[in-house]
């Protein structure tokens, strides 16, 4: 065989290799990134998110009481009132539940810093999320015209 051949042949032999570790290297990258935390999926090719069982609001009202927890209850129009207060004082969305409360003080968590705000939809928690608590007393004041 003549030399030049054998030089193509081994050329052709390389560029072949590095193709292939180039492919097998890119394919990689197109999969599932493990994270920190675990694994994301591309394409709906994942387990299936189980939905959180429901909680009800008497459940909600017997945790509170289990931490002797300082609350506020708003319901129908008093919600209606509160959620226009928090769009025209602050530019907060709907929040678009039946029944909130707002847990002010508790003998585990809140000291009086932040108050946690459970929503309730269709008597099932639907929506759970903090705020700080100057913020909240800002919102939740009457106006003094309104008495």
């Amino acid at each position: 065989m003549p030399l030049w051949s054998r030089v193509a042949a081994g050329i052709a032999i390389a560029v072949t290799l590095l193709g292939f570790a180039v492919f097998k290297a890119y394919s990689e990258r197109l999969g599932p990134i493990i994270q920190a935390y675990g694994i994301t999926y591309y394409n709906d090719d994942g387990p299936k998110a189980v939905a959180p069982p429901c909680k009800s609001e008497s459940e909600i009202r017997s945790a509170i009481a289990r931490v002797h927890a300082k609350f506020d209850h708003f319901g129908g129009a008093p919600l209606r009132a509160f959620e226009q207060r928090a769009a025209r004082l602050k530019g907060l969305p709907p929040l678009g539940i039946d029944t909130l409360y707002v847990i002010t003080e508790d003998d585990k968590l809140r000291d009086g810093q932040t108050v946690l705000f459970i929503g309730l939809t269709s008597n099932c928690v639907s929506t759970v999320f903090s705020f700080p608590a100057r913020l909240y007393r800002e919102l939740a004041a009457v106006p003094r015209d309104a008495s």
